[in-house]
């Protein structure tokens, strides 16, 4: 940490100071203090001492531009990728891989510190912080560049020529893409006046099994040089689909989907099973740590081959049909339709006879009548809806094992459920090298009143 102080500068001397950076907060922007009042800036560490200019402030808190950093922190090193300070992608790559983990663990402890917790253990370590991840949605900005956004810049694509997230084969289907647009004039998405063809490049990666998928995503229209897309990817895909999204909102999902060429879904080896994956639908995007992931899940449950389980958020299965093995029957539920079927096929194909799944929002699922034994949840970033939360306290499963991806909403959700639960176990695992994002599972378990009969 560095000492903090301030000092203002020339010119419009209210809105322009050298600081020293004291923390991060939950995005992985650097906080320093101004006589303003805080401010957040992105890119920056602890101990850089950096000449910023305020911008606007939002819930009490000021974002700053940076303008020239005068002295570099004790954890600052020279990132692998160009792109870093600028592209959204791994705001943390300047950063020793250590310090990463620490400030993650200070992160999840800060967001709980409130609540009656164990002591959280030290992050588990990503085996691999370059190239992990095994899907990455490139987006087409209005100008044809195709990359990633800057950070709180939605309109602002940064035309990537590296990026060490995904794989080398991406980014050489990323100037591919290019090629292909330039030479059949595609029309860039304009996201200011929802206009245009071409949105994103969707690569999803087999890690273990050697796959790969590329999606290429477009408004409605017909598909220009469809013949020289598929001949110019199909030397590093093993299928290309194309998808298109007709709605102006800013996603990679496709409502049709065409294959151009092999098959329309991927495969991916988690531990000793493999997975089926639609390319809508949602799957851990680190497989490495996935396996990890699924290790702490099933070492949490402590199933003994006689319970009830129920995956909420099932996604393809993967929670639920790693575990099936050690309950007596599984029973899963995902709003993504595409996922319903997939899952199913996946358990038959891990000769997994006892799980089953169905189709629904986990809020307006009528949860089972059988007692639960254990639940896992594993929701969006947002965390758990009010109504989920409700029914988890009336139905009060056994056990309650929460995979996190945001500690804020952990700790939010956690709240409530703790006035029937007790936690007894926690972990936090770095599923995204490189970023301030952070898994975190805990355990709860139900509190039991002697004399209750419960």
């Amino acid at each position: 940490m560095g000492t903090m102080h301030f000092a203002q500068e020339g010119g419009r001397t209210d809105r322009i100071f050298t600081v020293t950076i004291t923390h991060v907060d939950a995005k992985g922007r650097g906080i320093a203090t101004t006589p303003k009042g805080p401010v957040a800036i992105p890119f920056v560490i602890p101990g850089d001492t950096v000449r910023i200019a305020l911008r606007g402030r939002r819930q009490g808190v000021w974002r700053g531009k940076l303008l020239e950093r005068t002295a570099d922190g004790p954890h600052r090193i020279t990132p692998r990728c160009p792109f870093v300070g600028q592209c959204g992608g791994c705001p943390w790559q300047m950063v020793d891989y250590a310090a990463q983990l620490r400030s993650k663990r200070a992160m999840v402890a800060d967001a709980v510190h409130s609540l009656p917790i164990p002591e959280i253990p030290e992050v588990l370590p990503a085996p691999e912080i370059f190239y992990y991840r095994n899907r990455m949605d490139y987006v087409v900005g209005a100008d044809g560049a195709l990359g990633l956004k800057g950070p709180e810049q939605w309109w602002n694509v940064l035309d990537l020529t590296s990026c060490f997230l995904l794989s080398p084969e991406a980014v050489a289907l990323m100037s591919r893409f290019r090629a292909w647009m330039r030479t059949h004039q595609v029309v860039p998405w304009n996201h200011r006046t929802h206009q245009g063809f071409a949105r994103y490049l969707v690569i999803r990666e087999g890690k273990r099994t050697g796959e790969r998928l590329a999606m290429v995503v477009t408004a409605p229209g017909a598909l220009p040089g469809r013949d020289d897309l598929i001949e110019s990817f199909r030397e590093h895909t093993t299928s290309l689909l194309w998808g298109v999204n007709p709605r102006i909102t800013d996603l990679s999902i496709a409502e049709k989907i065409e294959t151009l060429h092999g098959n329309d879904v991927l495969r991916e080896r988690i531990g000793d099973q493999v997975f089926t994956i639609p390319p809508n639908a949602f799957f851990q995007t680190n497989s490495a740590m996935a396996e990890q992931l699924v290790a702490t899940v099933r070492s949490f449950a402590a199933l003994r081959g006689t319970e009830y389980l129920v995956d909420c958020y099932c996604g393809v299965g993967m929670f639920g049909i790693a575990l099936a093995r050690d309950a007596a029957r599984v029973l899963g539920v995902e709003s993504e339709p595409s996922a319903i079927p997939v899952a199913q096929e996946n358990a038959v194909a891990n000769g997994v006879t006892n799980a089953t799944f169905q189709l629904g929002t986990v809020e307006r699922w009528p949860f089972p009548l059988d007692p639960i034994d254990c639940c896992i949840i594993d929701p969006p970033r947002s965390g758990l809806h009010p109504r989920v939360i409700d029914k988890l306290l009336a139905l009060t499963p056994a056990r309650i094992i929460y995979v996190s991806c945001n500690p804020h909403a952990l700790a939010r959700d956690l709240k409530p459920l703790l006035t029937k639960y007790s936690c007894d176990a926690i972990q936090c695992l770095d599923l995204f090298p490189h970023t301030p994002h952070v898994e975190t599972v805990v355990r709860l378990n139900r509190i039991t009143h002697r004399g209750s009969g419960s």
